[in-house]
């Protein structure tokens, strides 16, 4: 599979909204026809893949390795960031499950995603506690 095939791939998984690639492409800085969703993530990655594929044009073959070694920074940098938002992490969660398909191994079908629990904090028992006190 060459690079833009890859990213044709993601498009198709992920939506038009998150890869908008344009069809007329040549080279990396037309890949995209409008703005990504989450735009500075979306053109690393695409830099990254590319970078670390060697790739010259948009043409030239992306095996799973590099590409994986390019995608694993990023996806720790976003997630290790206190300012990282719910929907970058479910599409940082995605592109992982993405790359898993368009590269054939099967994988992340069979193993589903951990899942963060969040702390349930019962309300009944503070709205128990509080009382509203009354001058009259």
């Amino acid at each position: 599979m060459n690079f833009i095939e890859l990213l044709k791939k993601l498009e198709m998984r992920l939506g038009y909204h998150q890869i908008p690639l344009n069809p007329s492409a040549r080279g990396l800085k037309d890949l995209f026809e409008g703005s990504p969703l989450h735009h500075e993530l979306i053109v690393r990655l695409a830099h990254a893949v590319f970078s670390h594929n060697r790739c010259r044009l948009l043409t030239d073959p992306v095996s799973r390795h590099p590409t994986f070694e390019a995608f694993a920074p990023l996806r720790t940098q976003v997630l290790q960031a206190r300012n990282t938002d719910v929907d970058v992490y479910r599409l940082m969660d995605e592109l992982c499950v993405a790359l898993e398909k368009a590269f054939g191994t099967g994988r992340a079908a069979a193993v589903p995603l951990p899942r963060k629990s969040a702390e349930i904090i019962a309300l009944d028992v503070v709205r128990r506690q509080r009382r509203l006190k009354t001058w009259a």
